[in-house]
């Protein structure tokens, strides 16, 4: 009976850590945030990149 629960509890905790190791995988942004990255992006770093180019070229 012992080796019996033994093995469940082993099973079950593989599956825990299956699901863990899913969770923690790096996901990449979401899409809202990567809208928002790309719309900053062109709005303010763009123009700035540009002004700096401008004053040393």
């Amino acid at each position: 009976m012992s080796d019996e629960m033994n093995k469940e509890i082993l099973e079950e905790l593989k599956r825990i850590n299956e699901k863990l190791d899913n969770l923690n995988i790096r996901k990449g942004l979401s899409t809202p945030f990567a809208i928002m990255a790309i719309v900053f992006g062109f709005s303010f770093v763009g123009p700035l990149i540009l002004i700096l180019i401008g004053v040393f070229f």
